[in-house]
């Protein structure tokens, strides 16, 4: 059975249907989980910490180059409880994934791109060729 939008689930709600969730996810136990914040698109910034409105500037020519629709942010899970596998995110309509420092455990998939932290791409020359270089073979 499909799983349903949240939209989908609001709906049914609405109407007064109770709609059961299965809290148990056949993924992986290993698999890295990120909780997913703002912004829809194929493309997702990810990162250790909260997104804190830090490098507005860098922020904006990623996202302009990304096109600003097709981007969503996101912050790494610290439990295997919270947030969405990266095993589901093309699910979701994710089609790669932009770790903005190294993930928490070592990377399981093609798509996850790893990247510099914000701060080293900010501060060093060389991170931000690491950064463009990168971009540059996928858009």
């Amino acid at each position: 059975m499909a799983s349903l939008s949240a939209k989908q689930h609001q709906h049914l709600k609405a109407m007064g249907i109770d709609v059961w969730v299965s809290r148990q996810s056949p993924v992986d136990a290993d698999d890295l989980r990120v909780r997913l914040a703002s912004g829809h698109g194929q493309w997702l910034l990810v990162q250790r910490q909260p997104w804190r409105g830090q490098f507005e500037a860098l922020l904006g020519d990623i996202t302009a180059t990304l096109g600003v629709d097709q981007c969503r942010f996101g912050q790494w899970a610290n439990s295997q409880d919270a947030g969405v596998a990266v095993s589901e995110l093309s699910s979701r309509g994710v089609r790669y994934l932009l770790s903005f420092g190294p993930p928490p455990k070592p990377n399981p998939s093609e798509w996850v791109i790893e990247l510099p932290t914000m701060q080293e791409i900010h501060d060093e020359a060389e991170a931000r060729r690491a950064l463009w270089q990168q971009l540059k073979d996928k858009v």
